[in-house]
C-alpha cells in the first residue's frame, strides 16, 4: 500500500507557504525537508478512534485543501489514547497520533508532526508545553484559548501555540479533529494550568 506521508507532508507544507503567516511559513521549510521515504508506523486502534474517527472524516469539508491526504493519514494512523496527565487532570476523551519525528534532518530544531482526534463534549483543560505548537483543523469546532485570547475554531483555520503559552479546546456537539506539528523542545516539559509544577511526560 503506498505511504499517505509524501501528500500529507506536501499538502501540509503548501498549506503553511499558502497562509502568509511567518511562524507557518517558516515551518513549511521544515516539512520540506524530512525524507519522503519515511514509513509510518503501523495502524492502530483506541476507545476514541473507534467511537469518533468516522463521524470526524465525514465532517471534513469537501472544499478542504487538506481533506484528502487528512483523511488518508487518519484512516491508517497509529491512533494511541491519551496519557499525558490522565486522570490525574484530565479525564481524557482524546487520542492522538505522531506520524513524523524528525531530528537533525530538517534544520536546527526538530519537528514532530501527528494527528489529534478529541471526542465531542469533550474539555481538554488548559496546559502547555516547551514546544512550539501549530494546528490544522481539518473537522468540528471547538472553543479555543491561547493565553487570554478566546476564539472559535473550525476546519481550515491554522492556530499557532507560541512556546509556553496555555491553551485549551472545548468541543461541543461534534469531535475535532486536527494536524499538529511540535518543533524546537520536543522533549521539553509539559504541565497543566491547574497544576504548573508537575511535569506530565508521555506514558
Amino acid at each position: 500500500m503506498k505511504s499517505y506521508l509524501p501528500d500529507l507532508l506536501s499538502d501540509l507544507a503548501t498549506v503553511c507557504r499558502e497562509s502568509h503567516q511567518d511562524p507557518f511559513i517558516s515551518l513549511s521549510k521544515q516539512i520540506d525537508e524530512v525524507p519522503r521515504t519515511r514509513l509510518p508506523n503501523p495502524s492502530n486502534e483506541t476507545l476514541t478512534s473507534r467511537k469518533s474517527l468516522d463521524t470526524a472524516i465525514s465532517g471534513i469539508p469537501p472544499n478542504l485543501s487538506l481533506r484528502v491526504a487528512g483523511s488518508n493519514a487518519a484512516q491508517q494512523s497509529p491512533w494511541s489514547e491519551a496519557s499525558r496527565g490522565v486522570p490525574e487532570f484530565f479525564s481524557g476523551g482524546y487520542a492522538y497520533s505522531i506520524l513524523v519525528d524528525e531530528h537533525g534532518t530538517c534544520g536546527p530544531e526538530p519537528i514532530r508532526v501527528g494527528l489529534l482526534l478529541q471526542q465531542d463534549h469533550v474539555a481538554y483543560p488548559g496546559h502547555a508545553h516547551d514546544a512550539e505548537e501549530f494546528y490544522f483543523i481539518l473537522s468540528g469546532t471547538a472553543t479555543w484559548r491561547v493565553d487570554d485570547q478566546h476564539f472559535q475554531a473550525g476546519p481550515g483555520d491554522l492556530i499557532h501555540h507560541a512556546s509556553a503559552a496555555i491553551h485549551e479546546m472545548n468541543t461541543a456537539d461534534e469531535p475535532l479533529l486536527a494536524i499538529w506539528a511540535w518543533r524546537g523542545n520536543l522533549g521539553g516539559r509539559f504541565w497543566y494550568e491547574s497544576n504548573p509544577s508537575i511535569d506530565c511526560p508521555l506514558s
